[in-house]
């Protein structure tokens, strides 16, 4: 087991293993602009990974986990890695995640990943009269968040799925506003049962409820449809009760590219949990992000680094295991999330 000292990731990533070659910078162009003044957040977080066992007669255990990275609103130190001394941090060149892969013997099970970041983040609000920005994408870009994926289709069924939705006016930011308005109206927050959580535009349309994912694969859905690109990130949310403990799981949210001012967040799963008794909050969510998280990944079917037999994975947060080329069963894998403030 090897413990890497703490580098800014950059240095981390250079160390460890050589970025992919024509890497996509996800994060360009960048949103527009908040004050000197936005209020931030310095904590610490620990991402835990741990395979406990395998099957009798295995023989090799690969892993991989999600590495955050640098963002507009978001610095990240990493302070720590401890993983096998084998272990690499690369780029996947499509959607431009940082990703950590170790292969191990299953005879050296259990074995435990765990990265320790410094974060800063800041609270990010998108003025949308702000004066242009020259902020553009470019063909390829811009097609590549127009385009439907597996369970975030995109054309004229989505309309009818979403209960024949028509978006009147014209502009990004104009289609952004009905479509939050639309998938917060219609959707309620909620893990009853089964089958939510997928991220799948088919299942909230038609159970009107679901987590984070199912919420921003609406509105993806009826973005992308009528000509606005959007992009999903993934990552957790900090708790705002305590200053320190574990974090239960993920959390998601996504974006929205307005021409000549950038990438403009929504976080409508958030807004709907505060609508009732606060709704200037929930219209804040509409272009804003609190302070209280950390961004692990972008995309829906990520594409993991070395490939996963498998294939890309419908989002990426927690940790992926194959033993001998086949997922690991679930109770063979664990996770662990924490953080506590720094001031």
């Amino acid at each position: 087991m090897r413990t890497t000292p703490m580098f800014p990731l950059s240095a981390l990533v250079a160390l460890s293993a050589c970025a992919a070659d024509g890497r996509v910078d996800r994060f360009q162009p960048a949103p527009t602009a908040t004050s000197s003044a936005t209020p931030e957040r310095r904590f610490e977080f620990v991402y835990e990974a741990t395979v406990k066992d395998a099957p009798a007669g295995a023989a090799t255990v690969d892993l991989w986990l999600p590495v955050a990275q640098d963002a507009p609103f978001q610095q990240v130190l990493v302070r720590s890695v401890e993983a096998p001394a084998g272990h690499v941090i690369t780029t996947e060149p499509t959607l431009g995640n940082r990703i950590l892969h170790t292969r191990v013997p299953a005879a050296s099970l259990p074995l435990t990943v765990r990265v320790t970041y410094d974060v800063t983040r800041r609270e990010q609000k998108t003025d949308f009269a702000a004066a242009p920005n020259g902020a553009a994408l470019d063909a390829a870009t811009r097609a590549r968040f127009l385009a439907g994926t597996k369970l975030v289709p995109v054309g004229s069924a989505v309309d009818a799925m979403a209960g024949g939705f028509t978006p009147t006016g014209s502009g990004a930011a104009a289609i952004g506003r009905q479509a939050y308005d639309h998938v917060l109206a219609q959707m309620r927050y909620g893990k009853d049962g089964t089958g939510w959580g997928t991220g799948s535009t088919e299942w909230a349309c038609s159970s009107k409820y679901g987590n984070c994912t199912d919420f921003h694969a609406y509105f993806m859905s009826l973005t992308r449809t009528h000509g606005v690109p959007s992009r999903f990130l993934m990552g957790a949310s900090i708790p705002t009760d305590k200053t320190a403990g574990e974090v239960g799981g993920y959390h998601c949210w996504a974006e929205f590219f307005v021409d000549g001012l950038g990438w403009a967040p929504v976080d409508i799963s958030e807004a709907d949990k505060v609508a009732d008794k606060d709704p200037v909050m929930a219209d804040f969510y509409f272009g804003g992000l609190t302070r209280d998280r950390i961004e692990f990944s972008a995309g829906r079917d990520v594409p993991l680094v070395p490939p996963a037999v498998a294939g890309p994975r419908n989002f990426f947060v927690y940790p992926y295991c194959e033993i001998d080329g086949k997922e690991a069963a679930k109770e063979s894998v664990a996770r662990k999330f924490s953080f506590k403030d720094l001031g």
